[in-house]
């Protein structure tokens, strides 16, 4: 694997067949993304195949893509995991950034459904199950795919014992280009409308569930043969992903036993879903089966791809009074109390109850129990607001009268919150935030 430094060559977006680039030889193309074009290469030092990303000029111009692209490219090639396109390389060539990956023969999984109609149940759930082994290696070396779809998913004939072979390419990369704040220069979003998550959707936070959603999608997809929202403009189909239910996979005893493994997959709510991908793929397996799944459920995810409630929470420091006092030593002074009032009416030889302060439930005198100041977010921008509640390990869940729901936070204002500001509550509460247009607030 390397992480190339600049080389020379002529800057174009359109390589020809038999044109060089740095040390490949242009040999075909094998599709067009949102990120860039991908080309069947040669390697000319090993004399080998490969599939060369070569990434969109308006995105390389982003200096902040440049930088996260060289850090996420060496994390995707130090990924090694049999479902996982490896990487071979990226660089930057006269203003160009490439990545270089091996090459799989096959049939992308859109293109497969697109020839040959919906999958049969058993084979799209041995499918996904593969692809999810592969998400979940990428989630623990800490990335997030976030575009997870059929055209990102590799089939190879005769490379699986028991018959077709997916592998899954592109992973951090889309990560990557919406680090440059969620869109293209020309404001496009990053990531497929028809498979992403409500999170993604609002500018949310993302982590490993994100693309678990996005599996969910496509299990649907190659079962039902179509995507979870068809026939409707982009803005219906994010709504769709922002309120509507996953709609039944298909008529059939298979396809209805993955729809369970599907709704909980496509749950609006990260913590409802499936915690890693891998436990998708064994939910969806054991469906087809008809048996129950014997392992455990798990997160796998690190860094970025860790769900947010493993996270270290910060918090503000609560007022003085909500302070939580040491349990032991006062629960020890209340039954010394106690043993003392008895021993003194005793030796008096009195006749009277002890009265005895009641104890709370962590030992005290009924103070009240530590927390989290809610803090005054009237008038800041939905998605500041947001992550502000996030540091502080707490949830939020807005209120507004939008028809499409919040697809861009940043053009929101908050304009009051529930509970108030100053209100002390506990950690992983959530606090409703009332939004509107800035000019409207």
């Amino acid at each position: 694997m390397s992480v190339e430094g600049t080389t020379h060559a002529p800057a174009s977006a359109l390589l020809s067949v038999g044109s060089r680039f740095g040390e490949y030889r242009i040999e075909g193309t094998l599709g067009h993304g949102g990120m860039g074009i991908v080309y069947l290469a040669r390697e000319l030092g090993l004399d080998r195949q490969v599939a060369l990303k070569v990434i969109r000029p308006e995105l390389a111009h982003e200096r902040h893509f440049r930088a996260r692209f060289r850090s996420e490219s060496r994390t995707a090639a130090s990924i090694e995991h049999p479902r996982v396109v490896t990487v071979f390389g990226a660089g930057e060539l006269d203003g160009l950034l490439y990545v270089a990956m091996r090459y799989v023969p096959g049939d992308d999984l859109g293109r497969l459904i697109a020839i040959r109609g919906a999958l049969p149940p058993q084979r799209a759930a041995e499918l996904m199950a593969q692809v999810a082994g592969g998400l979940d290696a990428v989630h623990a070396a800490g990335l997030v795919h976030r575009d997870v779809k059929p055209a990102n998913v590799i089939v190879a004939d005769g490379e699986g014992d028991s018959g077709p072979a997916a592998f899954l390419t592109d992973f951090g990369l889309a990560k990557t280009a919406a680090a440059t704040d969620g869109l293209t220069a020309t404001g496009e979003v990053i990531g497929s409308v028809d498979y992403m998550a409500p999170e993604q959707i609002e500018g949310r936070r993302i982590d490993a569930r994100t693309d678990v959603y996005g599996l969910g999608c496509v299990l649907f997809h190659a079962v039902g043969g179509r995507v979870p929202f068809p026939d409707r403009e982009s803005s219906a189909k994010m709504w769709a992903h922002l309120n509507e239910p996953p709609p039944t996979a298909g008529p059939g005893e298979g396809a209805r036993a993955l729809d369970r493994v599907i709704r909980r997959a496509m749950e609006k709510d990260p913590a409802h879903r499936f915690p890693s991908a891998g436990d998708l793929g064994r939910a969806a397996l054991a469906a087809v089966h008809g048996e129950p799944v014997t392992e455990p459920e798990r997160a796998v995810g690190a860094g970025e791809a860790a769900p947010a409630e493993t996270l270290p929470i910060q918090t503000e420091v609560a007022p003085a009074a909500t302070e939580p006092l040491p349990r032991r030593r006062r629960r020890g002074r209340g039954r010394r109390g106690l043993v003392a009032a008895i021993l003194i009416a005793a030796m008096l030889g009195a006749a009277a109850i002890v009265a005895v302060p009641r104890l709370d439930d962590d030992g005290g005198t009924g103070s009240k129990p530590s927390g989290i100041t809610v803090p005054e977010l009237q008038g800041q921008p939905l998605d500041v607001a947001e992550r502000r509640l996030e540091d502080l390990g707490l949830d939020s869940t807005e209120v507004s009268d939008s028809l499409f729901g919040v697809l861009f936070p940043s053009e929101w204002d908050v304009c009051r919150t529930d509970p108030a500001a100053g209100e002390v509550i506990r950690p992983r509460s959530s606090v409703r935030l009332f939004i509107d247009r800035p000019d409207v607030c």
